[in-house]
């Protein structure tokens, strides 16, 4: 028998803080998400229209399919590399990096041919109507035209998360929608019109991507993966 007795459970602050420590990076990830979704429906209607509206759902709908696939890999990855990292098993650690950004890329790479290759086929699935599927083919090109990249950026991003090292994780999650792209829905659409909106998805990924990489370099720089035996 398990008897519940008043004052025989409590909070632990140093758990709590861990808790949102790595809970806060997907937070406001989701939370600048919203945003940016607001401002691309913004400037979609203001310089394309309810055309460019429904072009810029479909588009969204099709990527957004692809990057599921990554974040579901992410997931399988996070306990993986979170467990190895805390017994010091480095060389397990960057083997199950390397092989989920594998994945990631072969899923991304698959989605940038397809969106490159055959929008009009894609936004056939959605609708008929030829003024949205012209729109929609321009902006699947422009949105996916730096996509193989955005793979290895996700699942970076994520690693870190893993590790425990939320600090980092928050900062990259920021950089592509808070640092980056809020600030290009802002800028380029009153000087390129609607192509400035749709340039400015794959231009926040360029530069986050390279954000991403320096600091994975960094941490790879600190944590020798030859030293993983020595360090057991």
């Amino acid at each position: 028998m398990l008897h519940l007795h008043r004052g025989i459970y409590g909070l632990k602050t140093s758990i709590i803080r861990q808790i949102i420590a790595i809970g806060m990076s997907p937070f406001l990830m989701n939370l600048c998400a919203c945003l940016v979704v607001l401002l691309i429906n913004k400037g979609m209607k203001q310089y394309g229209g309810d055309t460019a509206i429904a072009a810029y759902g479909i588009v969204n709908r099709v990527v957004f399919l692809f990057l599921m696939m990554v974040m579901g890999l992410n997931q399988g990855m996070q306990p993986i590399v979170g467990y190895n990292w805390g017994a010091r098993q480095n060389d397990r650690v960057w083997q199950t990096l390397r092989l989920t950004i594998a994945c990631a890329e072969v899923v991304v790479v698959t989605g940038f041919i397809m969106g490159e290759c055959f929008p009009n086929t894609l936004t056939h699935l959605f609708t008929d109507n030829q003024p949205i599927i012209q729109m929609a083919d321009r902006g699947f090109r422009i949105d996916v035209m730096v996509f193989p990249i955005v793979g290895a950026q996700m699942v970076i991003g994520n690693f870190f998360q893993s590790i425990g090292h939320a600090g980092k994780s928050i900062f990259q999650s920021l950089t592509r929608q808070l640092l980056f792209l809020i600030p290009g829905l802002i800028l380029l659409p009153p000087r390129l019109g609607l192509d400035g909106v749709w340039l400015a998805i794959p231009l926040s990924d360029v530069m986050s991507f390279f954000v991403s990489v320096g600091m994975l370099w960094w941490l790879v720089r600190k944590v020798n993966p030859r030293n993983a035996r020595e360090s057991r």
